[in-house]
């Protein structure tokens, strides 16, 4: 959608089915009495399919925005607590920043304003005008619960973005409003805790579940924060892993895990026509998963990931801006080429063996 990719997660239909069940037993039924059962939960599902849509419009725009401001969209996934857009990488500005997670609440209320106007238009039919209705208040409270500043909700961007302007640090302007943040999921917990004692059962679990959710998303954002800038001007060179073992891609894996795999300590492994030209890599995590009896009938160009689809690097390009530009393509590891030369790999690992050491100097980050 958009040339944007759209997933989603196992636990929508939990969701689904709960909003359904909410919609045909507790609200239509009140809202618009007299109809039959039968028709309660078709209307409830429409409904609930028109929720998903409106999650969707929320995150499309932040998707959208975010692509335009210069920051790779990986996909949206839609989810348990509604959707999520995966953006690879920082927005360049505060303003950018300011602008991607505003667009979110600004959507979910656009969203409220048509459905009102289509329930006010369609009155004269409860049922319809009901669902309607319950859609405008939905979006109303999705937007004013997003506006919350903490993350990773879209309050908590904005607030990230105003205190990255005034400090002129992102760094700073995150650590500031994960501390805000915090303030926040902790009342949101004990709130919870609160409403459970005082006998409000499943609202009190969610609430005290939703803080905490809030707590390890505003962690999590911080710890990456950190990561990219102390990763700023530090070439891939200085992490990758060089020399490169290439290897013969008409080689069975049987004979590679007998005679090659032994002898070297590598995880990873770049394989090669007979002109020497490169056509794909292979991990052993995926060969030694390979039944034993296939073994000696698979060449590794059978299970090798093709040359086109592995992401490539030079020496010189900085790891944050690598990270940045590839995302979770770091998993499948980066071939480091200087001059059309194979000259190494970059992998997770030695990743963390260079945050490793820079935290371990005390390397300072660049404001």
């Amino acid at each position: 959608m958009f040339g944007i990719e759209v997933g989603f997660n196992w636990s929508l239909i939990f969701i689904f089915a709960l909003v359904t069940w909410t919609l045909a037993t507790n609200i239509l039924p009140i809202t618009a009495p007299g109809y039959g059962a039968v028709l309660y939960w078709v209307i409830a599902a429409v409904g609930a399919v028109l929720f998903y849509a409106s999650l969707l419009a929320h995150e499309l725009s932040h998707a959208i925005v975010a692509r335009r401001n210069g920051v790779k969209v990986a996909g949206i996934t839609l989810w348990l607590f509604g959707g999520v857009s995966r953006l690879e990488g920082e927005p360049k500005s505060a303003r950018a920043e300011a602008l991607i997670a505003a667009v979110g609440p600004l959507t979910s209320f656009v969203v409220a304003g048509v459905a009102f106007v289509l329930a006010y238009a369609t009155s004269a039919n409860a049922l319809l005008s009901g669902v309607l209705a319950w859609l405008t208040f939905v979006n109303v409270v999705l937007g004013l619960f997003n506006l919350v500043p903490a993350f990773p909700l879209d309050g908590g961007r904005i607030l990230s973005s105003l205190l990255w302007w005034r400090s002129g640090s992102r760094q700073r302007g995150v650590h500031n409003a994960v501390r805000v943040g915090r303030v926040f999921a902790y009342l949101m917990i004990a709130g919870g805790v609160l409403e459970l004692f005082l006998g409000g059962g499943i609202s009190g679990i969610w609430m005290a579940f939703l803080g905490w959710f809030l707590l390890q998303a505003a962690a999590s954002e911080e710890a990456g924060s950190v990561v990219r800038t102390l990763l700023r001007s530090v070439p891939v060179s200085a992490a990758m892993t060089s020399p490169v073992v290439t290897l013969p891609d008409w080689v069975t894996v049987e004979q590679f895990l007998e005679s090659v795999a032994p002898n070297h300590s590598f995880t990873t492994y770049p394989v090669h026509e007979p002109s020497g030209k490169l056509t794909g890599v292979v991990r052993l995590s995926d060969l030694v998963r390979i039944p034993s009896g296939e073994r000696g009938q698979k060449h590794l160009i059978d299970v090798a990931r093709p040359i086109a689809e592995v992401p490539v690097t030079n020496p010189r390009e900085d790891l944050a801006a690598l990270i940045q530009r590839i995302g979770a393509g770091l998993d499948q590891r980066v071939l480091v080429f200087d001059n059309g030369t194979l000259v190494g790999i970059v992998s997770p690992a030695d990743v963390a063996r260079v945050l490793t050491v820079r935290q371990t100097i005390g390397a300072a980050p660049r404001p």
